[in-house]
């Protein structure tokens, strides 16, 4: 048997097998309302509040924060007014028990007539491990004139 067969075969016992580690939490366990936010056609040096409700649509608590996954100069994310999801830590989150992400977008000159495209991850962390147990895009976007 060559080396890259071999490598091949234990990549594949590996994935048949697992890690040993188990994930407890369902897929889905985070509902992003709207997944994606369109800020449509602003004026040039306007600035625009939106943002998106993350909820735990799970049985049990988790924590959860907001992270910066791709950020353009013409938006902007962190403690805008009607934010209520930490953005410097994860933070509890109860089941059923909502927050909101608010970016600002406020498109300059040397994007007009383009639309640009900026992404938060909504994350969601066990409370006693710190395990990762989701991570859901948020996109934003937005075109100045």
């Amino acid at each position: 048997m060559r080396i890259g067969a071999s490598l091949f075969v234990i990549a594949l016992l590996f994935l048949a097998v697992g890690t040993g580690t188990t994930r407890s939490a369902p897929p889905g366990m985070l509902r992003i309302a709207p997944p994606t936010v369109h800020f449509g056609t602003k004026q040039v040096g306007t600035f625009t509040l939106k943002g998106a409700v993350i909820t735990n649509a799970s049985s049990r608590p988790i924590n959860m924060f907001v992270a910066i996954d791709r950020m353009p100069d013409d938006f902007s994310f962190g403690l805008w007014p009607g934010s209520t999801c930490d953005p410097f830590q994860p933070a509890p989150l109860a089941p059923g028990d909502s927050c909101k992400a608010v970016v600002g977008f406020r498109p300059s000159d040397y994007f007009t007539g383009h639309e640009q495209h900026a992404a938060l991850e909504a994350i969601a962390t066990d409370p006693d491990t710190g395990e990762v147990l989701e991570t859901v895009l948020i996109d934003f976007f937005g075109t100045g004139v």
